[in-house]
């Protein structure tokens, strides 16, 4: 009798998970997910708040102290509470684990807690509050904001294969649920200069009638790109033109200003013992995008090294480090962690990962010799393909493209390509063919439904671990809307004055 029941659920279960691969929106997606998780148990699992996975005990201990404190409006003593510790892991709540047991979301008690600490913030965040003075609750929000950190988006490189993260910005956006702050090396540079250039309802009008996929699989310039003896037979004007088609005439600190968007674009030097950069507002505000797109796009063998460029204070174009030439940014820094970390105060992160192989959704291994055993094979791979680079390099007559090989094969075997959410493809590497194919309409437009089919399960998750963060940014943001309002409002008063004393 078990063993029937279990066969029928396990067919129905099928079914279910079949009908998901193909919904066509999210919304049905996450219907069907609440089935899913009906079926299997794992609701049970979400409304039960016990697990060894975390410390249910001290959140519940935590969330009725919080709620108790707002309910009687005892905010001297909720600000307290919420100073004691706004951070993802409180209690380990924030382990990978706890979020892909069901389908729709994690434990509801870890929910419940989060939703409170925000409704709290939100609470205390009303310029005129009355009890505690502003000053000391922007102080609170400030500081609350760096010891939480921040939310980012990395995508990948992967030549075509990189639209992927088209649908995955779509259905982010349209879930309230994209970062700020967004990296891109090579096709992912590209994506990432089409989302930091637009507003998210410019953006979204993109895919409306499949505009996007017709625009990115015109090809009015008849290009043809494949590996070659040389970059020669490439015409960059076509390519300058055609690139000028999709992404604005704007430079790192334009596009931010419009959209609040921190782009961060990755570039790797054509010339050895040369240095990666990460080009964005802060570092290179005045750099023209496209240049930075179409250097961290030049992969060698297909695209000569590129120059980049910048506008000057007369807002004319002009050479940046005019004695540099750049490549393919995916080759030095494919994921910029550590980089946007000290740039954003960034310790969450979203990959959108399109090349097959580099990184999966695995359980990982628990504590034990096997973690260790394979924990030192990777680490002993590395060391050994490292000493033979380095012998190669000092025993033997490297021409500069060997040196640049050689470093960027260094620079690869120290990337890590998986993150604390990791948004991969279904295709697997049969699909690296397709990496500098042109495709038809119909092909562009299903490899980004792709992207937003592969994002759906993991927008839960994504959801309730940046709903805090989300919370304080928006709560910081009113405030530097606000302040810069009052600075225009206060100069032209000061202006005012100043006319009116001349005139008298």
């Amino acid at each position: 009798m078990n063993i029937r029941k279990y066969s029928r659920k396990s067919r129905s279960l099928r079914e279910v998970e079949r009908e998901m691969l193909q919904a066509p929106s999210y919304e049905h997606w996450l219907a069907l997910a609440g089935d899913h998780d009906s079926e299997s148990g794992a609701d049970q699992w979400r409304r039960n708040d016990e697990s060894r996975l975390y410390d249910h005990a001290s959140i519940s201990k935590r969330l009725n102290r919080l709620r108790t404190l707002r309910k009687k409006g005892d905010d001297h003593a909720l600000l307290f509470a919420l100073n004691e510790g706004i951070h993802g892991n409180m209690a380990g709540m924030g382990r990978a684990a706890l979020y892909q047991r069901a389908r729709s979301g994690t434990k509801v008690l870890i929910e419940e807690y989060i939703n409170e600490i925000r409704d709290s913030l939100n609470y205390l965040a009303p310029r005129d509050f009355p009890g505690i003075p502003w000053a000391q609750r922007i102080e609170f929000f400030q500081r609350a904001s760096h010891c939480y950190g921040r939310s980012a988006l990395m995508l990948s490189g992967g030549g075509t294969l990189g639209y992927f993260h088209f649908g995955v910005i779509k259905t982010l956006i349209e879930q309230g649920l994209c970062p700020a702050v967004i990296s891109g090396a090579s096709a992912g540079a590209f994506v990432a200069s089409i989302v930091g250039t637009r507003t998210d309802a410019e953006y979204l009008q993109l895919f409306e009638k499949n505009y996007l996929a017709r625009a990115l699989t015109a090809n009015r310039g008849n290009i043809k790109i494949g590996f070659s003896s040389g970059s020669d037979k490439v015409d960059m004007k076509v390519i300058k033109r055609e690139m000028a088609r999709m992404i604005p005439d704007m430079t790192f600190l334009e596009a931010y200003e419009k959209t609040g968007r921190s782009i961060n674009i990755t570039i790797s030097p054509a010339e050895p013992r040369q240095n990666s950069r990460l080009l964005n507002h802060i570092a290179s505000p005045n750099v023209t995008i496209r240049s930075a797109v179409l250097a961290s796009s030049a992969l060698p063998g297909v695209f000569p090294p590129v120059q980049l460029e910048a506008r000057n204070v007369h807002g004319k174009v002009q050479p940046y480090l005019p004695s540099r030439r750049w490549i393919d940014g995916s080759f030095s820094q494919d994921l910029p962690a550590k980089r946007l970390a000290r740039l954003y105060s960034v310790n969450h992160f979203i990959v959108s990962q399109v090349m097959p192989g580099l990184g999966r959704d695995e359980p990982r291994l628990r504590p034990g010799i096997r973690k260790i055993t394979s924990d030192a094979a990777v680490a002993a791979t590395k060391e050994i393909v490292r000493g033979c680079l380095d012998f190669a390099q000092r025993r033997l007559t490297v021409g500069p493209r060997m040196g640049v090989a050689m470093n960027t094969i260094n620079a690869l075997i120290d990337q890590q390509f998986t993150a604390d959410i990791n948004i991969f493809p279904g295709y697997g590497l049969s699909s690296l063919g397709a990496i500098l194919k042109m495709l038809s309409e119909e092909e562009m437009a299903e490899l980004i439904m792709e992207g937003e089919r592969a994002t759906w399960p993991k927008v839960p998750a994504i959801r309730v671990t940046t709903r805090i963060g989300r919370a304080l940014d928006r709560i910081l943001h009113d405030f530097e809307e606000e302040e810069a309002h009052w600075l225009k409002s206060a100069r032209r008063a000061k202006a005012g004055r100043k006319a009116r004393r001349r005139a008298a």
